[in-house]
């Protein structure tokens, strides 16, 4: 789950963990949108742990998971381009 801790005059700064997941995602994007078209997703180490229509199911599904492990949530938009 992306979680920022608020910095001086309220920035908010990734964790290194969000932007390793970040890099999957945009290197990944295109088998994304083919497998999970309109879903949530939670990632974990560059890994997808948890998929739903529901951010708040998947969002729970990832927890169960990930335990105190920091994940990210993302949501896969339909291409147009897809079938």
């Amino acid at each position: 789950m992306v979680e920022q801790m608020p910095m001086n005059n309220e920035e908010v700064k990734e964790s290194q963990d969000d932007i390793k997941n970040d890099q999957w995602l945009k290197e990944n994007y295109i088998d994304l949108i083919t497998d999970y078209p309109n879903q949530w997703i939670a990632v974990l180490q560059q890994k997808v742990i948890a998929t739903s229509i529901s951010k708040g199911q998947v969002e729970k599904e990832a927890k169960e998971i990930a335990g105190e492990k920091q994940f990210s949530l993302y949501f896969i938009e339909p291409s147009d381009i897809m079938p």
